[in-house]
């Protein structure tokens, strides 16, 4: 249990960040059978007509295409919670079966957003303090990523300052943010 979910110190938001992973469980199970059933009938096919060698690629095809679903699945269970309390800024990230958190204090956080070194690629978005920081929004667009900076920085505040932040509407309230995978949970 983090210290930012004592009941010391009120939650001024929760953020979860997430890649956007529309495909369920069962949704890939249905997925791939349907694609199997196709492969494989087709493959069957053109066996019976003497033309075995099919049956091998297809078994190929159907393996790199369950590995990609699995990966792709795995993925999408990743994510980041950010919770911003009246003194902690504290990051979760599950990764996996694995959750890493970092905690630091709200007075000396700050956030950067870094432009890319190289033309293409995503800014960095980075919580740091005392040197010690920690990336999060890497599964959202450059658009949800700058968002997420705005509402970061209007949070956290400038280091050795913190905003004063107003009214956040009803607890457990969820505001839109511009982005994929972004929810916004304010509390009073």
């Amino acid at each position: 249990m983090t210290e930012a979910s004592s009941p010391d110190h009120t939650l001024l938001a929760h953020i979860r960040v997430s890649a956007n992973c529309s495909l369920t469980p069962r949704g890939a199970i249905l997925f791939f059978g349907g694609v199997a059933g196709a492969s494989l009938s087709v493959a069957i096919i053109f066996a019976s007509f003497g033309m075995w060698p099919v049956l091998p690629f297809a078994g190929l095809e159907l393996f790199l295409l369950g590995l990609a679903l699995g990966l792709s699945m795995r993925q999408g269970q990743e994510g980041e919670s950010i919770m911003v309390t009246d003194d902690r800024v504290v990051v979760e990230r599950r990764r996996h079966r694995d959750t890493e958190s970092r905690e630091f204090a709200r007075l000396w956080a700050r956030v950067e957003l870094r432009v890319a070194r190289r033309p293409g690629h995503p800014s960095d978005l980075v919580i740091l303090s005392h040197g010690q920081g920690v990336e999060v929004g890497r599964a959202l667009t450059e658009s949800a990523r700058r968002d997420l900076y705005r509402r970061l920085a209007d949070l956290i505040g400038k280091t050795g300052h913190v905003p004063d932040i107003g009214p956040a509407g009803q607890a457990g309230e969820k505001q839109a943010v511009n982005g994929v995978g972004i929810d916004v949970q304010q509390q009073d």
